[in-house]
């Protein structure tokens, strides 16, 4: 189960002289029940994988498959569009009813859904993101605060029960208890078998969300597999134009000046601890 993306393609205005290859050669697999991280330097082609996973965009070549079942077709096209949901980078863009329960009821109202049935999901949806319906539903989104149009946002994607959910750079301004509020809801989802796919810089929400990683250079997939294993593939990263996360540079750098130091992803507890006992161990 999931979408899978084999030798795919995307160029922008192709045929054209001024046409550009922006996704080459890619194969990635988003599992459902699975948080995959895609990270990559501005410009890499993120905004535009994500946006040919949902189908969005149409690939140029290569072959996607929703389930197992190829996208070949208009119909295959407005299958994988309705099994994965998108909360862009600019989610408040997302926004365009007078309130937001009219703008929560959108999706599921285009799909027949109706009356107290209506209500209910556009009730569930905003309970699920942290917001009250008695006190959210009747207000416009344009009178909210960045998270909560953010929220907004995300409850009328959640509303159209997405089996797969792809999100550009979703904690991007929030704040720390908007965050952590973000990270409990991906939680649930992928407990409750949502794929999600989600396009980060931060190596903290690797380390907390991530099952695995995905790094995409110049248009390809550079690197993909366990986070633990992509946080300390140093020279690859580097060459993709991106850091390794902070406490594995330190580990790397008290490796060199002699320290017998695991190479691990962890956090900065457990980062301290290792540290503690190869200190405890060199000086006996």
């Amino acid at each position: 189960m999931g979408i899978a993306l084999k030798g795919v393609g995307f160029t922008y205005l192709p045929g054209t002289p001024i046409a550009r290859d922006v996704l080459s050669s890619i194969d990635l697999h988003l599992h459902a029940g699975e948080i995959l991280c895609l990270m990559g330097r501005t410009g890499s082609g993120k905004s535009t994988l994500l946006n040919v996973m949902s189908g969005l965009l149409g690939a140029t070549c290569g072959e996607i498959s929703l389930d197992g079942e190829n996208i070949n077709d208009r119909a295959g096209t407005r299958a994988l569009r309705n099994a994965a949901g998108v909360l862009l980078q600019s989610s408040e863009m997302q926004l365009f009813a007078e309130s937001v329960e009219k703008d929560v009821a959108f999706g599921p109202r285009n799909l027949g859904q109706s009356g107290e049935e209506l209500k209910q999901v556009v009730r569930d949806s905003l309970a699920a993101v942290g917001l009250d319906p008695e006190v959210y539903s009747s207000r416009s989104p344009f009178t909210l605060s960045e998270g909560e149009m953010r929220r907004v946002a995300l409850a009328g994607v959640l509303a159209m029960r997405p089996r797969y959910l792809l999100m550009d750079e979703p904690t991007s301004g929030l704040d720390l208890p908007g965050r952590r509020l973000l990270y409990a809801i991906l939680e649930g989802l992928r407990e409750n078998g949502v794929g999600v796919l989600m396009v980060t810089h931060d190596w903290e929400e690797v380390e907390l969300l991530a099952n695995r990683v995905a790094v995409l250079s110049q248009g390809h997939i550079l690197l993909e597999g366990e986070k633990e294993v992509v946080a300390t593939a140093t020279c690859e990263l580097a060459s993709a134009g991106l850091r390794p996360p902070a406490l594995v540079a330190v580990l790397f750098e008290l490796r060199r000046m002699g320290l017998d130091l695991p190479i691990r992803l962890s956090s900065p507890v457990e980062t301290a601890a290792i540290i503690a006992a190869a200190l405890e161990g060199a000086v006996r």
